[in-house]
């Protein structure tokens, strides 16, 4: 003979059961803060520049010679009709001039009234920084590109100097091209 048992009581106690054996909901995490930019190599040392500081990244296009500028001002060059002057990065800060192979790339600068392409060793793509790596002091540091950055990021052991593209833009001697 079964006992009949009451379906009410019988689903309170599977609901019990449930609640006792159930696992605890996830602990709210916060999230990180990341910090991401461009980065990019100059000779042997490596930037990272704000997202909004670079319109676009082009292969090299062809240069033509500017008679009675600097050497490191290359050149200008037609990209999609609009002339982009073309500045060897290494070359102005007093390094050799980069060697233009499949890694070299212009970082078209993103600051008014300027239309400059910057020529960098390699572009690394997007870069991600954990806010809590940033390291401002870079005091003892004679890379005279270092002088355009605004604090850095220490990644795997690798400094990123964080480039200041509208800093190097309002340097005298970045705007003086003539010879």
């Amino acid at each position: 003979m079964q006992t009949r048992q009451d379906p009410l009581g019988l689903l309170h106690k599977m609901q019990q059961e449930g609640i006792a054996n159930a696992p605890g909901l996830p602990e709210e995490v916060q999230a990180k803060e990341l910090w991401s930019g461009v980065g990019f190599r100059v000779d042997d040392t490596r930037f990272v520049t704000p997202l909004d500081h670079v319109t676009e990244v082009l292969l090299c296009p062809d240069v033509t010679h500017v008679p009675r500028t600097k050497s490191w001002l290359k050149g200008i060059a037609n990209v999609r009709g609009n002339l982009l002057t073309i500045v060897d990065l290494a070359e102005f800060f007093g390094k050799q001039p980069v060697f233009i192979d499949l890694r070299s790339r212009i970082l078209v600068m993103n600051v008014e009234g300027l239309s400059t392409g910057l020529l960098v060793s390699e572009v690394y793509g997007l870069r991600h920084f954990d806010e809590e790596q940033e390291r401002q002091n870079l005091a003892g540091l004679d890379d005279p590109a270092m002088a355009n950055t605004r604090g850095a990021f220490l990644h795997d052991n690798v400094l990123w100097g964080v480039f200041d593209m509208h800093l190097l833009a309002e340097t005298p001697a970045f705007r003086h091209v003539a010879a």
